[in-house]
């Protein structure tokens, strides 16, 4: 189901500077050891994972601003944009399963030969993870491919979204406020019960690489995301009832130092509350801002270069952790530290490279492809010949619309 509206430029930037924060957590715990930046940079690099909460955030605000005013509520405009998000998540994610199945298999292997029982569950992603089911079990949730679980989380949002577009679509601007309060509030129950409960007994410790079974379902678990992905929504909403109000350069300017600082902060911060949406109310006014804004940042955001990586985004996000698991098995092969100036420079490079190149080569003529597929498919006379007999002569009744065009 395609969306007449214009492409928002300036968030499809963003979108590559939160990937690149990700990427950075990445290479600082699993290339460096996490603790050599001073305090403010320590505390940007190992940050990373609230951009994950970003795209939680970014994919509802660009799902309602695309579709809340037309919400697929029937089954064949449904079907239509479940086939579009299919087409447009999977084809890229399908080649980071291929690239880290080496390392995926490995471990498996280890597992099993130490423990029979941990190798049953990491053999759980076999199945678990080629149909985005992975991160609704913890132990399954990073098995293979680590960086593709909140793809899996997404893929449950997808399937949510016509029937919650419906209903948040219809919200005026009073309700917005309070269904936007209740939404934050939601995100925030369950890591705050975690901190007063601690079930996995961390006294406080519990971080990314220090994470027992209960935090884990609460950092991969759809459920425990879908606020997050709500507040997007209803944010879009906002715009949309607003779309014509200029934003004041002061205004994103305090929201912008907000979020820088609350980055640079975070080892002062609750790792449950900011792993979970602590800041989800931040994105949300922050991409509201930037939706409507003619400023500099907002041009900047929206230049070419920016826009050719941002659309490359979900490939960089999908596809550097397998990349950099390989070039570190390079690297110790050449005797080399992953460490030095130029192996980071040589893997961050062929990072962007890799997923501009897997963007264009692969994310787009497979979807593409995927859309061609399926309209052929509704426009043969042998698929409506099926359809009517199936439906029978009184399927529409008079006055009703036509099945929505092709995804």
């Amino acid at each position: 189901m395609a969306s007449s509206r214009q492409y928002l430029d300036a968030l499809t930037g963003l979108r590559f500077l939160a990937a690149a924060h990700v990427v950075a957590y990445h290479v600082y715990h699993l290339g460096f050891t996490g603790t050599e930046a001073p305090p403010g940079l320590h505390g940007l690099l190992d940050s990373g994972y609230v951009s994950i909460g970003f795209f939680f955030v970014l994919s509802g605000f660009l799902l309602g601003y695309h579709h809340l005013e037309r919400p697929p509520d029937s089954y064949e405009t449904r079907k239509a944009f479940w086939v579009a998000r299919f087409a447009r998540i999977y084809p890229v994610y399908a080649l980071g399963l291929v690239l880290d199945a080496p390392s995926y298999l490995k471990g498996l292997r280890d597992a099993w030969t130490v423990d029979p029982w941990r190798g049953m569950e990491h053999a759980e992603a076999l199945v678990l993870t080629p149909l985005l089911l992975q991160s609704w079990t913890p132990w399954t949730a990073m098995a293979w491919n680590g960086s593709g679980w909140p793809v899996a989380v997404g893929a449950f949002f997808c399937a949510a979204f016509p029937f919650l577009a419906g209903r948040l679509g219809l919200l005026g601007p009073k309700a917005l406020g309070v269904a936007a309060a209740v939404a934050y509030a939601a995100s925030m129950v369950l890591p705050a019960l975690y901190m007063v409960a601690d079930p996995d007994h961390t006294g406080g410790t519990a971080s990314a690489y220090n994470s027992g079974p209960w935090m884990l379902a609460l950092r991969f678990n759809p459920l425990a995301r879908l606020p997050e992905f709500i507040l997007g929504i209803l944010a879009a909403r906002g715009f949309l009832l607003r779309a014509d109000a200029p934003t004041h350069p002061v205004a994103l300017a305090v929201v912008g130092g907000l979020l820088i600082a609350a980055l640079l902060g975070s080892p002062w911060l609750p790792f449950p509350l900011l792993h979970n949406g602590l800041l989800a109310p931040v994105f949300a006014v922050l991409f509201i801002l930037l939706s409507g804004s003619q400023g500099a940042v907002a041009r900047a955001l929206a230049s070419r270069p920016l826009r050719i990586l941002g659309e490359s985004s979900y490939a960089l996000f999908l596809l550097h952790m397998p990349v950099l698991f390989a070039w570190k098995s390079v690297l110790k092969r050449l005797g080399e530290p992953p460490t030095s100036a130029w192996a980071v420079a040589v893997f961050v490079v062929g990072s962007v490279i890799l997923s501009v190149l897997a963007h264009q080569r692969v994310q787009k003529p497979a979807r593409a492809w995927i859309r061609e597929r399926r309209a052929s498919r509704r426009s043969s006379p042998g698929a409506g010949g099926a359809r009517r007999a199936s439906r029978g002569p009184a399927a529409r009744a008079p006055g009703q619309s036509p099945p929505a065009p092709p995804a």
